[in-house]
């Protein structure tokens, strides 16, 4: 008789506790969520220059999908298409451009830092 009545005072203490597993769940979350968004932002201004990466860059790549491979560009245009720039002073070779939201092409670096060429023939 006292093991049943501490399995079920036992199993109601736990169906207690899974709406408050739930929230800390939920709120682990949500500090990881903007941990990520700082170590994002803090080493967003070098991601451009791995070369790697700008071989991930594919044809009709939204604007979102290229920000989150390469970082927030250095300069923004807006012309015929849309031109994101990495390198400040455009010294080197990088950048992307868009027509109507979609990766047109890109000149950027790869893995020795030399000029590489994409764009749709």
């Amino acid at each position: 008789m006292v093991l049943s009545v501490l399995l079920m005072s036992s199993s109601l203490a736990q169906a207690d506790d899974v709406p408050s597993l739930k929230r800390q769940v939920s709120e682990l979350e949500s500090r990881v969520e903007k941990l990520e968004k700082l170590l994002d932002e803090k080493f967003a201004d070098d991601r451009w220059k791995d070369g790697i990466l700008w071989s991930r860059i594919r044809q009709g790549m939204s604007f979102e999908d290229v920000r989150k491979l390469l970082g927030k560009p250095a300069r923004v245009e807006e012309a015929i298409f849309t031109t994101w720039y990495y390198h400040k002073t455009s010294k080197l070779h990088s950048h992307v451009w868009f027509d109507e939201g979609k990766v047109l092409g890109w000149d950027g670096l790869e893995q020795k830092h030399r000029p590489v060429r994409r764009l749709k023939p």
